[in-house]
């Protein structure tokens, strides 16, 4: 494989959108710095032992030998036009020697919280209820997620946000153990270019697409804590990973990317805007502070996620049963948008009596040492690691389609994309993790041409 090596200023993640650290009074046309203005990000960003696993490689998880996406599409819950429900085989339940019964499904399908091409397989904006009925499962399967918090529906309803504990069904822990017990409000993500993604969901903590749909089957579709494995098989799983890395990729020409010996492959590595028509002079402007700005963050070439991964073992694709890598099988960024808890979320777990409790997590320093870190704002990828290092650290999107990808954010935070521009000015970025190894000032200017940029992808 080809070393990718877009140097730049860190900067985005969220919507992704990337700011840079300018000169307030210096226009973009006036701009001498070559694309390696803050060449030293890239080595920051590598620093500690999280991140000592990852190279930046233009390589991606492989569709399984005899997956079927169109029986992955039945599995999905969604109809042959890819915009309207069908249920027919799509609900997991029945008798499970692991549940040690029968499972009742909540009529919940992949479809619920994916509701065809033209929302780009997700949610319309909030409040919920003006665009899907109260009478329709994702709100009469609520405690599927939310499980009796008083806050579910309110979150849901007016924030799009489900309520996702990630050690729920780590039955080797017992109820009280305060892994199982963390939880987070998250969005659900749009499916877009899902094919090109190095770990799954808001946080990454899913390494390959088996663990995801298999964690969505469980904790959507019925309310107790009990797994039932048998109800979902690793042929299922890889059918519904060839329909989700196949369906509503933006650009079909991407493809090649996933394919080293497509004639194409190698141009769209070495030309990573090859897929992008940018046009006006603002939006060619915009592309030279995004060159300059954002490729440390956001290097996949022509998709802009984060390109960084593990390299895989044996045959060189990996398996169904992902090996046993930590922490992670990519690189995440902590830019302050959960300490900032923008919806003012509460964090507290729910006993369900009318009282709430605390959650202290014993967290591990990259010096050995623990840190019992409580709980008061979504703790990111770290309520699955373990991590201090991994506090408020989230996958960086992809940003193909950006424009019908709103709300943005893991908490669906800003609305549109210059309100997610203007995050990244603000002391809440530049007081955060990252944003105090790499502080945004930019200039209106820049400001203004980025946004025509984003809005072109």
């Amino acid at each position: 494989m080809n070393q990718l090596n877009y140097h730049g200023m860190f900067l985005c993640l969220g919507l992704g959108a990337a700011l840079s650290a300018c000169d307030p009074g210096a226009t973009v046309e006036d701009d001498d710095e070559p694309l390696g203005v803050a060449g030293s990000a890239l080595s920051l960003t590598k620093s500690g032992s999280y991140n000592l696993h990852l190279e930046d490689r233009v390589r991606f998880n492989a569709i399984q030998p005899g997956a079927d996406a169109e029986r992955g599409r039945a599995l999905f819950g969604i109809a042959a036009d890819l915009e309207t429900e069908d249920k027919s085989g799509a609900l997991f339940e029945g008798p499970s020697a692991a549940f040690g019964g029968v499972v009742v499904s909540n009529q919940r399908t992949c479809f619920t919280c994916h509701r065809g091409l033209s929302t780009q397989l997700g949610f319309l904006p909030p409040p919920l209820s003006d665009s899907v009925p109260l009478t329709d499962a994702l709100f009469t399967g609520i405690d599927g997620d939310a499980q009796g918090d008083p806050d579910g529906l309110a979150n849901l309803d007016n924030h799009a946000l489900i309520k996702y504990r990630p050690g729920r069904f780590n039955l080797q822990r017992p109820q009280s153990d305060p892994f199982r017990r963390v939880f987070f409000w998250r969005k659900s993500i749009k499916l877009v270019n899902t094919a090109f993604g190095h770990g799954f969901l808001n946080d990454g903590r899913m390494r390959v697409m088996l663990e995801t749909d298999r964690g969505a089957v469980f904790s959507h579709t019925q309310d107790s804590d009990e797994r039932f494995d048998d109800l979902f098989s690793p042929q299922q799983g890889a059918d519904l990973e060839a329909f989700q890395f196949t369906v509503n990729m933006s650009d079909p020409a991407l493809a090649a990317l996933r394919d080293p010996n497509d004639p194409m492959f190698q141009t769209l590595v070495n030309d990573p805007f090859y897929t992008v028509a940018a046009t006006t002079p603002a939006q060619k402007r915009g592309q030279k502070v995004f060159e300059k700005s954002c490729m440390t963050c956001h290097n996949t070439p022509n998709v802009f996620s984060n390109l960084a991964n593990v390299e895989p073992v044996g045959n060189g694709e990996r398996t169904a049963v992902f090996p046993a890598f930590g922490p992670n099988v990519g690189r995440n960024f902590n830019v302050g948008v959960s300490e900032r808890n923008k919806h003012g979320l509460r964090f507290t777990a729910d006993n369900g009596d009318g009282t709430f409790e605390t959650v202290v997590l014993p967290l591990a320093n990259e010096d050995g040492s623990t840190n019992m870190h409580t709980v008061t704002f979504d703790v990111g990828l770290a309520a699955t690691t373990a991590r201090s290092e991994d506090i408020g650290r989230f996958k960086v999107p992809q940003l193909r389609r950006l424009k019908d990808l709103a709300p943005y954010f893991h908490d669906n935070s800003a609305d549109t994309i210059e309100e997610v521009v203007d995050y990244f000015n603000s002391d809440h970025y530049n007081h955060s993790k990252d944003g105090k190894r790499f502080p945004i000032h930019l200039n209106a200017n820049k400001r203004a041409d980025l946004i025509e940029f984003l809005n072109i992808l």
